[in-house]
């Protein structure tokens, strides 16, 4: 099948899901878009879906028509005793088992695992969502879907889950997140790495300063991350951070210089176990920062569990995470990309 067929619906179904899409945009105030995972194809409107939670509604449950892959997914809400549910994302050609989760008054998501995989049957070869799992404050919902080796995982601040959005047509193609910007205007995403809190004295921030622009990465490596430092540059005048981590000292140092019109879109990486003197460790074991022009790394050695974060242009605000000997863990700050 060409894909001119694929991506063909009825005139009042385009029209429908073009009206319903923007609503929920201007609707949401002070979120930032995480994603996306899957097909990285920009399809045309009838393909484009999004679910964001409008004020003072909470997400009661979630419908999935799925089989081998992910077929469809709506979304039901309630505001002061009325329930509300979303328009259909994908589905076109129906699936094979539905199921719904079902969330408790005090249960929220706190992050997605995923797979991503092609297509078969019918409408074979396409990238699409192949399996999806809700994690939340007291379980995890899933998997749903048939899994693959090319997997995802968002973590995310519980309390900041503002919606999904992603493309669709006889499949869910892909998805990404809408992250609830805090009090102080910006998203928190993650962490990667290790799950424990740590003290106070292993917690590391960077974030960017208005106007400032991240100049330079520092990175001291060899078989997993020892530590970072950022420099920032306003009006020529240079600014260093304080270094993450790297209490022991690390064996190599790279630095990652960025362009003027440079900007950090998208972090993968791996998350391993520490060798060595300070063995049995979740860390950080490989790096590697994506931007508008090119990608920097890896960094480290590549090896134990992948991740992969993309955002939107113009909203990367910095990183943070816990350290000690080495950088046990990294999340990233976000800037809202839907505002007033």
């Amino acid at each position: 099948m060409e894909k001119e067929q694929y991506l063909k619906m009825p005139l009042k179904r385009i029209i429908l899901a073009v009206i319903l899409y923007v609503p929920f945009c201007m609707a949401s105030l002070g979120v930032s878009q995480v994603g996306l995972w899957g097909t990285k194809s920009n399809e045309g409107p009838q393909n484009r879906w999004a679910f964001l939670i409008e004020k003072d509604h909470k997400l009661k449950y979630i419908t999935i028509d799925h089989g081998d892959l992910i077929y469809s997914l709506e979304f039901t809400t309630e505001s002061k005793g009325v329930q509300y549910t979303s328009h259909k994302a994908g589905g076109w050609n129906g699936g094979d088992r539905v199921s719904k989760v079902v969330f408790e008054d005090d249960e929220e998501i706190t992050g997605i695992d995923g797979t991503v995989g092609v297509s078969t049957g019918e409408y074979a070869g396409y990238t699409i969502i192949s399996s999806l799992s809700f994690v939340t404050n007291k379980k995890t919902h899933g998997p749903f879907g048939q899994k693959t080796h090319t997997l995802f995982t968002v973590p995310w601040v519980k309390g900041s889950f503002g919606g999904f959005y992603g493309l669709a047509g006889y499949y869910i193609d892909a998805i990404g997140v809408y992250i609830t910007a805090s009090s102080d205007k910006i998203a928190r995403v993650g962490i990667w790495g290790t799950k424990s809190p740590g003290g106070p004295q292993n917690k590391w921030s960077f974030q960017l300063e208005r106007n400032h622009h991240l100049k330079k990465i520092t990175i001291d490596h060899g078989d997993l991350i020892y530590s970072l430092m950022f420099t920032t540059k306003f009006k020529g005048v240079e600014k260093t951070s304080n270094k993450a981590g790297g209490w022991n000292g690390g064996d190599r140092v790279s630095e990652v210089t960025f362009a003027p019109d440079e900007e950090i879109i998208a972090i993968s990486g791996t998350i391993g176990i520490s060798r060595g003197t300070y063995a049995g460790y979740t860390i950080i074991s490989s790096l590697t920062f994506i931007t508008n022009k090119q990608t920097h790394g890896p960094y480290g050695n590549v090896r134990g569990i992948p991740f992969n974060v993309p955002w939107e242009k113009e909203s990367f605000a910095g990183f943070y995470g816990l350290a000690g000997y080495y950088i046990d863990g990294i999340g990233v700050y976000l800037k809202p990309t839907i505002n007033n």
